[in-house]
């Protein structure tokens, strides 16, 4: 199977790509602290509603003992107003604890309520609320007993009173207690979840970089050794020697670059050649310029002279004189004949003429 070097690079990047879907791990460590900080910042707003609800509490207590001290109307109407709004702080309270808990449970790993939660809760519902319900039913009834002489009802009441504010003061100490508690032991894991956090993003980094460099430096390693190995053959074919093997490439451009040098080296050896061939036949075509023209003139003149003999002598010329004379030019008639097929090469076929080596042109061939 084929594969491009853009599809290496791609699948290469791709990898990489992947390498940084490990931040999810880290994104997901985030979304957890920020959970946690929400948290903290949700229990720091409770705990300033309470110091709210304390000092409110203590506007009211100061309404209620001037009440109880002079009767003055308005202050009762001032315990009032301000006892609404410790009710209204309270529920807020409730709502926050109610949500802190959600978020908890989307934190903790064990699936389950956390103590110190449900403590913090429990202690405002049975404790806080539960007593300022307490506190203010029982100066409401108060309020409606003053006017009446009936003394062991009032200080019923006020020993009801009493008994619920301090345990709603002893409440609001119990959940400033429990807040700070938690609080501390959110922050030491909020500190914690940031230390995994940075020695994960540390180690996922390092993961990258070395990934990366070693991608790199194999690809790269990969591809300038074939390309020297490019380079070499060019070299090699530069001298003339155009024996390329295009075995041992990868299938990919650098493959289709090496096939390209095996068919230019193929070409260039044809083309070589053929200029040989051609260069051959033009020195052969000089050579026999030159025998025709060195030979066959005195050729001519020999078989001429012979000519003019032969027709010449008389009938007292010995018998082996005329065979001489008809000898002179079936010779010469041969050497012209040897001549024409010189001039008729076309294709010089080279064969070995002695056992030692030396090569001659078959006329009879090369002229075919």
């Amino acid at each position: 199977m084929k594969i491009n070097i853009a599809t290496k690079l791609f699948l290469g990047f791709l990898a990489v790509i992947g390498l940084n879907t490990f931040f999810v791990l880290i994104v997901s460590k985030l979304s957890l602290l920020n959970s946690i900080t929400s948290i903290v910042k949700r229990q720091n707003e409770v705990k300033n509603i309470l110091l709210q609800v304390s000092s409110l509490h203590a506007n009211q207590e100061r309404s209620r003992l001037i009440y109880k001290t002079i009767g003055k109307s308005e202050s009762a109407n001032n315990f009032r107003r301000t006892g609404f709004q410790v009710a209204e702080k309270l529920r807020t309270v409730q709502k926050n604890l109610k949500k802190i808990i959600e978020l908890d449970s989307t934190v903790s790993n064990t699936g389950e309520l956390n103590p110190g939660l449900v403590r913090l809760t429990k202690v405002v519902d049975d404790e806080i609320v539960k007593n300022n319900s307490i506190y203010n039913q029982g100066f409401t009834e108060y309020i409606a007993f003053y006017d009446r002489s009936n003394p062991k009802k009032k200080q019923l009441l006020n020993a009801i009173i009493d008994t619920a504010d301090t345990k709603l003061r002893n409440g609001l100490g119990v959940t400033d207690s429990l807040i700070d508690r938690h609080t501390m032991t959110r922050i030491k894991e909020i500190e914690s979840r940031i230390d995994n956090v940075k020695n994960l993003t540390q180690l996922i980094l390092l993961g990258m970089s070395v990934f990366s460099i070693s991608f790199a430096l194999l690809f790269s390693r990969y591809i300038s050794h074939h390309l020297r190995r490019l380079r070499e053959s060019a070299s090699t074919i530069a001298t003339g020697d155009f024996d390329f093997n295009p075995e041992g490439y990868p299938r990919d451009e650098i493959g289709d670059l090496a096939n390209a040098f095996f068919d230019m080296a193929h070409d260039l050896k044809k083309t070589q050649d053929e200029l040989i061939r051609k260069r051959r036949l033009a020195a052969i075509g000089e050579i026999v310029a030159s025998v025709n023209h060195e030979i066959n003139n005195p050729l001519m003149i020999i078989s001429g002279n012979a000519q003019f003999l032969e027709m010449t002598i008389d009938n007292g010329v010995t018998q082996d004189t005329k065979e001489r004379i008809h000898a002179i030019l079936e010779e010469t008639e041969r050497i012209s004949q040897v001549t024409r097929k010189l001039r008729d090469i076309k294709n010089p076929v080279v064969e070995d003429y002695t056992s030692s080596g030396e090569q001659m042109i078959n006329l009879d061939k090369s002229a075919d």
